[in-house]
This record gives C-alpha cells, sequence and structure tokens, in this order.
C-alpha cells in the first residue's frame, strides 16, 4: 500500500475507532468512490491464494487499472466533489464525534 492509500485507511481506522468506542455504527465507505472500493476489493484479494502478495495502490499496480475499468481513476476536482456530495461523505470527518 503507499502513502495516499495508508492515510485515507489510517484516517478511517481512527475516526471509526472513536465511533466504536462510543457505540455508534462504524463507517463503511462505498464501492463507488475509490478509496472504498480499494479497501473492498484488497480485502477480498487478500483472501484468494497469493493475495497476500499482490499490491493495491492508486498509483499502479492492478487496482489502478481496476480504477480506470470502473471509472473511479480522475484529478477533476470537481468531478470529486460531486461524488462525494452524492454518496452523502462530503465533510464526513468534520463532525466532532466526542
Amino acid at each position: 500500500m503507499g502513502r495516499a492509500e495508508a492515510i485515507c485507511t489510517g484516517y478511517l481506522a481512527g475516526h471509526n475507532s472513536v465511533r466504536n468506542t462510543i457505540g455508534i455504527p462504524l463507517l463503511q465507505l462505498p464501492v463507488n468512490i475509490a478509496i472504498g472500493d480499494i479497501i473492498s476489493y484488497g480485502n477480498e484479494m487478500m483472501c484468494k491464494e497469493g493475495g497476500d502478495r499482490l499490491r493495491f495502490t492508486f498509483a499502479g499496480s492492478i487496482f489502478f487499472e481496476r480504477m480506470k475499468e470502473r471509472n473511479l481513476y480522475t484529478n477533476d476536482p470537481d468531478l470529486l466533489y460531486e461524488r462525494i456530495k452524492k454518496v452523502g461523505l462530503l465533510n464526513i470527518y468534520d463532525d466532532k464525534l466526542v
């Protein structure tokens, strides 16, 4: 996993740690955004034989091709904004949980 993926999943893990501690449902990111798909796809592939030897990154490897195939890859900030807004996750980390 690369830096961007580690930052995204680490932030989600920390956020969900707080959610778990205060007894509210964990945040699950949908597969129609890149970070949700990389988590889901990575978990699925890691369970397969040889999956522990695969690399999942936004910048290359098998996941980069998957992002392009699933139309998840973009560097257009306006499109990303609308995508995140559409799934109801805009500013999700801004809410203070405790």
